[in-house]
């Protein structure tokens, strides 16, 4: 199956879902202080999101869960996202 609820997949779907009002709320407010000066990357996305699931502590380091999360981070896209966020960068330039 391809595609999940017009997402590349359902974790790209599930991590935005979950994260994407922090993702945008994160880089609008950067854009506003003018500390955005690159597009916003999937590296960074995906570091963003990486801290804030993996330094809460609630995942372990290693063993079946760590695995298990591990393994559905690599299947998001973090271009997709990435390019989400910047779509409502765009949005809020366009109706500030």
């Amino acid at each position: 199956m391809s595609g999940y609820n017009g997402w590349k997949n359902y974790e790209t779907w599930l991590t935005n879902l979950w994260h994407g009002d922090s993702l945008n709320d994160y880089y609008l407010e950067m854009f506003r202080e003018g500390n955005l000066t690159n597009p916003v990357g999937a590296h960074d996305v995906k570091y963003y999101i990486e801290s804030l699931i993996f330094d809460c502590g609630d995942v372990p380091e290693n063993g079946f869960i760590a695995d298990l999360v591990n393994g559905a981070m690599s299947e998001v896209d973090w271009r997709e996202i990435a390019s989400h966020v910047e779509d409502a960068i765009k949005y809020e330039m366009e109706n500030a």
